[in-house]
């Protein structure tokens, strides 16, 4: 198992099958650099880009594969290379105050990093542990989160289009997840976490995913909405109004706490 390298060794590679930008320190934006160049995004841009490296770390430590920083860079950062420090730092704490978890960089001049659990959390915080609930867990939990965000149902085309900010694409095997349109239409429809339909009278013909059986049975709404509040920095569910209301209607009552 690979050793998390000290503070003290700087690697002065970056992936040069993923990067364009030469591999040299000089190419890589100080942190300085980097907020002046989060300026000309948005903050509602930047807290997307915080979540889905947060969601890229989650599906692929299912896995338990490195993440390299060229692959943050190509799928989700792009042509916003330059505001890597400002994303990562802040990713980096969303993933110990919500799910519990360090950002480790490993050995070695490609700059990969790993998660570790911390045993003991300082902050004494309830996180949300994904990381022991099974392989491919946390690309589910993605995917029923996007289905209950968008009305308990959500178009193929719009699911595969936010996907692919995480790298995921329809019709591309997945280095770690491989074929992942085969797991969403059959797999996870076979165990019944999902369902996998035609749009009634689609022409041409279109499709949609929702909730399986097997999902109502096994999650909740509540604990959904909790996630995907904590990704939003919120310890309210009730700021999505809608959604807060369909967690109350499935648990039967008007009251329940957030």
């Amino acid at each position: 198992m690979p050793k998390a390298r000290g503070k003290s060794a700087r690697s002065r590679q970056e992936d040069s099958d993923m990067e364009t930008d030469p591999p040299t320190q000089a190419s890589q934006p100080t942190l300085t650099q980097a907020q002046r160049a989060a300026e000309s995004l948005s903050r509602q841009e930047i807290e997307r880009k915080v979540n889905e490296v947060v969601q890229f770390f989650l599906i692929m430590e299912q896995k338990k594969a490195a993440v390299k920083r060229a692959d943050i860079t190509k799928h989700i950062l792009k042509e916003h290379s330059r505001v890597f420090p400002v994303v990562f730092e802040k990713a980096k704490k969303k993933l110990r105050e919500v799910f519990g978890v360090s950002v480790e960089e490993l050995e070695g001049k490609d700059k990969r990093y790993i998660l570790v659990n911390l045993v003991n959390t300082p902050d004494g915080q309830d996180h949300l542990n994904m990381l022991d609930d099974g392989p491919k867990s946390g690309l589910l939990l993605v995917v029923l989160s996007l289905i209950f965000m968008k009305g308990n149902v959500i178009q193929d085309t719009l699911l595969w289009h936010t996907l692919k900010r995480l790298g995921i694409e329809e019709n591309h095997p997945h280095e770690v997840l491989g074929d992942v349109k085969s797991l969403l239409t059959k797999e996870f429809t076979r165990q019944q976490y999902l369902e996998y339909k035609r749009v009634p009278q689609s022409d041409p013909p279109s499709f949609e995913f929702r909730w399986g059986p097997r999902a109502h049975k096994e999650t909740s709404k509540r604990r959904v909405l909790q996630f995907v509040s904590k990704m939003y920095g919120s310890e309210s569910l009730e700021i999505w109004t809608s959604q807060y209301q369909d967690v109350l209607r499935a648990e039967g009552g008007e009251g329940g706490g957030t």
